[in-house]
């Protein structure tokens, strides 16, 4: 009789636990995991999770806001819910519209570019984007420690939450914002021996166009080592920027010749400003360059830039760099 009663019990238990997990999670959830309907969902910066659920209760993408809270609360990856206009299927569980507001490519309102790009190209971006409304003012104000209105090289490299209506001004003033804390963050701000802020940003961003991040040091280091003996630079990413192009590996002579601030073959020291938009490791790069005496480098294939001291050995390189470039290693 024990035995009978102490079944009847664990049944009652078990189907207690059992109405409610149902009436907890399955009458306040949606089943489905995906949905025809897509409804857009306005993430905004310092929305709470709570706030985020009542958006998504409201536009019919779940079924109450019980459920996302508690999978939110007990989830660290809450906290990497961008700002954004996210697109949303509606009727869906709370956990599928936890794990589609942490996906990226649903997120309409995210504007990014990568490292190196020019302010031109940029400015391209952000007209053809249809978050971004009106034209750059051109009222920028940059922080007088680098001594320049040129908002070139202050654009910095990154993926930005842009409503939209956002004007281009707004736009420019998230990145030149970003900008900062990278710089701050990367130590250029204080300077480096006798190189202002500006020097290192305009150094960032030939030492962006001209290698790969993991040369990035050594690159740093062949530029001082010309610098500070008073050797061209003859960098060929200035040329490009000076004749507005984006040339290839190998610089055709005649564009040396060009009658630009920017050509570092006719004149010496740093050209008058940046030529790209740097990302951080390049800015880091700028006040913490490898050990080495090198004065050259040349990319012989990809993945393989050589550096040495010696102009003799240069030319050997270079004539590998052709004959690999010839052979078509660099399509």
């Amino acid at each position: 009789m024990k035995r009978l009663l102490l079944g009847l019990t664990t049944l009652v238990l078990a189907t207690s636990g059992l109405i409610l997990v149902h009436n907890t999670f399955l009458l306040n959830d949606f089943r489905a995991t995906t949905s025809n309907i897509k409804v857009d969902v306005l993430v905004e910066p310092g929305d709470t999770g709570f706030e985020i659920a009542r958006k998504l209760k409201d536009l019919g993408v779940i079924k109450t806001e019980k459920v996302f809270n508690k999978i939110a609360i007990n989830n660290k990856q809450s906290m990497s819910i961008s700002p954004g206009l996210h697109k949303l299927d509606q009727a869906i569980s709370a956990q599928s519209a936890f794990e589609q507001l942490l996906d990226s490519k649903r997120n309409q309102g995210l504007f990014g570019f990568a490292e190196g790009l020019r302010k031109t190209e940029i400015f391209d971006l952000l007209k053809k984007s249809k978050l971004v409304t009106g034209s750059y003012s051109g009222r920028t104000v940059i922080d007088p420690i680098y001594g320049t209105s040129n908002i070139e090289g202050f654009l910095f490299p990154a993926q930005y939450p842009l409503f939209p209506g956002t004007t281009f001004d707004e736009a420019i003033t998230q990145m030149a914002n970003r900008f900062y804390l990278a710089a701050a963050e990367s130590g250029i701000t204080k300077g480096y021996k006798t190189y202002s802020p500006y020097d290192l940003l305009i150094m960032a961003s030939m030492i962006q166009s001209e290698g790969d991040a993991v040369d990035f040091p050594k690159i740093s280091r062949v530029i001082q080592n010309r610098l500070e003996i008073g050797m061209p630079l003859q960098i060929n990413a200035t040329i490009d920027y000076a004749t507005n192009t984006r040339g290839k590996i190998r610089l055709p002579y005649k564009k040396l010749d060009i009658n630009s601030k920017y050509n570092t073959y006719k004149y010496r020291g740093l050209p008058p400003g940046p030529i790209s938009n740097p990302g951080f490791d390049a800015m880091k790069a700028t006040v913490s360059p490898a050990d080495g005496d090198w004065l050259y480098y040349v990319t012989v294939k990809p993945n393989d830039t050589r550096f040495t001291r010696s102009f003799e050995q240069f030319n050997v390189w270079a004539n590998e760099f052709r004959k690999n470039e010839d052979a078509g290693l660099f399509k």
